[in-house]
């Protein structure tokens, strides 16, 4: 099922069945709501403070004991601004993770310019993954996929055919996913 509710207060009272595979594409607490490229007033923004990133970091955290598999994979979706606080916590939840990312390279040149005339536009995003009691992956693929954009659903939208691509290295027929 879809649940439309915020995962802080979903994930506190959550009693189900464990889940086997995580995928997480929190705001990346990089202020995108502020940004004029990130179409927040054509998508419906959200908010996208360091303190909104933190705080889905502690819930995950928090909730690992009743909310993940004792063996289980994750993809985590993250800002470079951010990358050793996220190693960190992931780490400190018990996910083993690679310092090697997934890397989703928009390839229509896509991204956000954070100052023109100090640097260049970041065309792409970085994912990391992880797992827990030693699970396997079922395929390896490339850590690198090249995809445009989408914008149809909301400013920061994965394309599907990324994903696919990605999530080959988790999904069949025994997995039980959580998308917060």
């Amino acid at each position: 099922p879809i649940i439309n509710k915020s995962f802080g207060k979903w994930v506190s009272s959550y009693k189900g069945i464990k889940f086997n595979f995580i995928h997480c594409d929190f705001p990346y607490g990089v202020k995108a709501d502020t940004h004029d490229q990130g179409a927040a007033s054509s998508f419906g923004g959200y908010a996208d403070g360091p303190e909104v990133y933190k705080d889905l970091l502690n819930d995950l955290g928090n909730s690992m004991s009743n909310v993940v598999a004792d063996s289980a994979h994750l993809m985590f979706w993250f800002s470079m601004d951010f990358y050793q606080e996220t190693l960190d916590a992931l780490s400190e939840m018990g996910w083993d993770i690679s310092p090697f990312p997934l890397i989703w390279h928009k390839s229509d040149n896509m991204g956000i310019l954070p100052d023109p005339s100090r640097g260049p536009r970041r065309i792409y995003e970085t994912c990391f993954i992880g797992s827990r009691g030693d699970r396997k992956i079922i395929r390896a693929v490339s850590n690198v996929v090249s995809s445009p954009t989408t914008k149809i659903i909301h400013m920061s939208e994965k394309p599907v055919p990324m994903l696919t691509k990605f999530m080959e290295m988790f999904v069949d027929q025994y997995t039980i996913m959580l998308d917060p």
